[in-house]
């Protein structure tokens, strides 16, 4: 009998704590739900040629609170083109990132296996209609007299960035060439190498701009540096990928 009560008791309080559990649950998926947020728009461009062949739109949703520094990404995606403009895109972002302080901006690029092929280069407010994004083709003669022309710190910040940009896109392509020609067992060791990698950069970067930190300059050279080690790496995969025929450490199995 006293058997008998206890174990009424227990289903009783359980009874008790199931649907409590299950409206906490509820409000914890709600909470979490209501973080998530998409923008979407359009990008185009004015030259009336055909997109670069394996042409890849890539929009990124950034913070350029800091005037006097390179914007942070909040979030951001990738999509391979086919035809004209104008080109639909849709990026999904967690509300939490974007503080009362934060100003977000929309940013557009265009990366083709031969590094950057387009870029936008206005302020695009990420929250103002209508959102077109305008890129322009990205010439070396542009490119190599960005600095020249900058007479700000935060100008001559945004000419790293965009170094580190075109680097970047290279890299890109390397990797993506690499990786689609791995058998499936060696994938996930290869992206774990270049996480591994990426972990490195940010680290050396940190380091090397360190004497400068929490100064206007920091961000320049943070951005220099990595520009310098992504080329650097391109090159390596760039010759791995291109290795002799018998040589046992070839990233890419034999043809």
């Amino acid at each position: 009998m006293l058997f008998h009560t206890h174990t009424t008791n227990c289903l009783r309080r359980g009874a008790i704590r199931l649907p409590a559990l299950a409206l906490a649950l509820a409000l914890a998926i709600g909470a979490g739900a209501a973080t998530a947020a998409s923008i979407d728009g359009e990008a185009t461009y004015r030259e009336r040629i055909a997109p670069p062949a394996d042409a890849v739109l890539v929009v990124t949703l950034e913070d350029s609170a800091r005037a006097d520094a390179p914007a942070t990404e909040i979030a951001s995606t990738r999509m391979r083109i086919a035809g004209g403009p104008p080109y639909r895109w849709r990026i999904e972002y967690d509300e939490r990132l974007i503080g009362p302080q934060a100003r977000p901006m929309l940013r557009a690029r265009l990366e083709t296996p031969q590094g950057l092929s387009m870029t936008t280069d206005t302020a695009n407010p990420a929250f103002t209609e209508p959102r077109l994004l305008v890129l322009r083709s990205v010439r070396a003669s542009v490119a190599d007299g960005c600095s020249a022309s900058a007479t700000t710190q935060a100008a001559l910040g945004e000419c790293a960035y965009e170094e580190f940009l075109t680097a970047s896109a290279a890299l890109s392509a390397q990797l993506q060439r690499i990786e689609s020609s791995l058998p499936a067992q060696r994938k996930a060791g290869w992206r774990r190498v270049q996480k591994s990698w990426l972990t490195y950069r940010t680290d050396a970067c940190s380091f090397e701009s360190g004497s400068s930190a929490g100064g206007s300059v920091q961000p320049m050279l943070q951005w220099h540096c990595a520009a310098r080690l992504t080329r650097a790496r391109a090159a390596e995969l760039a010759q791995a990928a291109n290795c002799p025929e018998g040589e046992l450490t070839c990233a890419r199995p034999a043809r």
